[in-house]
């Protein structure tokens, strides 16, 4: 019962459930997790499904568990922990400021998975802000960041004076010239060369290159947090990031359902670089395809696997032509995908 001035009133109603965490890292509170939906066997009966999380992923990004609701140590195996569940007024991880009562942001997956930082659509997975918070020293995400690849360390940002050694590094996406082969992901800052260069204290591309790559991160220090209620409903999908390839035509992949921003300040080769948009499985399904940053030579293209229909209604084979910050594609399932809106540059075809 909520009774008392400063006693349960002033606290968050919460929806608390226990579940096996698989990862072997540390979780900290507020970070979101998803059930372990492919756990075991197929054709087994397997409850665990619905009793064991995990990090987002692409595999997993239709199915939100809920938030952690404290801290939790590294261990070598699976430990049990608590988890808000959607419905709970909460905090969460934050990769992005916010402002009390504006909007609200959506669990990203795969990268920094679990962190708060991009509007997705609403439901499991998406919060509402109720807190003002100031916790993300910088922040690029139109692709312009430059990573030297000699070494995949070295970031030149646009002012470190608020940095300091230990804090995080979020790489959101970041090109892939066919030689240096970017790794998104959380890495920490090893040490500070001056007001705009920092080094890492890992390697953040699997390949390196001879030239610098281009990238999209935010810098933050601790585990910054906001208090928000969590969605309920129907699944969000989550948020992902990804990049276009440089030589281009390769098809570059995606997550099913929710939000794909497509990382810019890419340069692609000498044809589009195709996303081959399967088949929907979920009757009212959605799928948003959002360009972030300036991508020259060539575009991305949307081509389904089976022709659709247009806002106006004819037959759909391809959303052609995104390459600007601010062209956007969303399309939703019933048997057949329809457009529900392009902008920008974005052209049905």
């Amino acid at each position: 019962m909520n009774v008392g001035i400063n006693g349960p009133v002033k606290q968050g109603r919460v929806k608390l459930a226990m579940y096996w965490y698989t990862g072997t890292d540390a979780i900290y509170e507020g970070e979101g997790v998803c059930f372990d939906t492919n756990r075991g066997t197929a054709t087994e009966s397997d409850a665990r499904r619905r009793s064991y999380v995990e990090r987002p992923s692409s595999s997993n990004n239709r199915h939100f568990a809920g938030v952690a609701a404290r801290d939790y140590s590294a261990k070598s195996g699976v430990q049990f922990i608590e988890v808000n569940e959607p419905g709970s007024t909460c905090m969460i991880a934050l990769g992005a400021d916010t402002v009390v009562d504006v909007g609200y942001l959506t669990c990203q997956a795969g990268g920094a998975a679990g962190r708060f930082s991009d509007k997705g659509f609403p439901g499991r997975g998406s919060a509402e802000i109720l807190e003002t918070v100031t916790g993300v020293l910088e922040s690029v995400k139109d692709g312009t960041g430059s990573l030297l690849a000699t070494d995949g360390k070295t970031l030149t940002v646009s002012d470190s004076s608020d940095f300091t050694v230990g804090d995080t590094v979020v790489f959101l996406a970041g090109e892939d010239d066919g030689t240096g082969v970017f790794v998104p992901g959380k890495y920490s800052i090893a040490s500070i060369t001056n007001g705009t260069t920092i080094v890492l204290s890992a390697t953040a591309l699997s390949t390196l290159s001879t030239g610098a790559i281009t990238c999209s991160y935010y810098v933050y220090t601790g585990n910054p947090k906001a208090l928000a209620y969590l969605m309920e409903g129907e699944e969000s999908g989550l948020v992902e990031w990804i990049c276009p390839r440089n030589t281009g035509t390769t098809g570059v992949t995606h997550m099913v359902g929710g939000f794909t921003y497509i990382n810019g300040g890419v340069t692609v080769g000498s044809a589009d670089d195709d996303v081959t948009f399967a088949d929907g499985t979920i009757y009212g399904e959605k799928k948003a395809f959002v360009c972030m940053g300036t991508l020259t030579t060539q575009a991305v293209c949307i081509d389904l696997a089976t022709n659709g229909i247009t806002l106006a209604g004819g037959a759909l084979a391809e959303i052609n032509s995104i390459a600007a910050a601010g062209d956007v594609a969303i399309l939703q399932w019933n048997g057949l995908w329809r457009t529900v809106m392009v902008q920008g540059n974005a052209t049905e075809a």
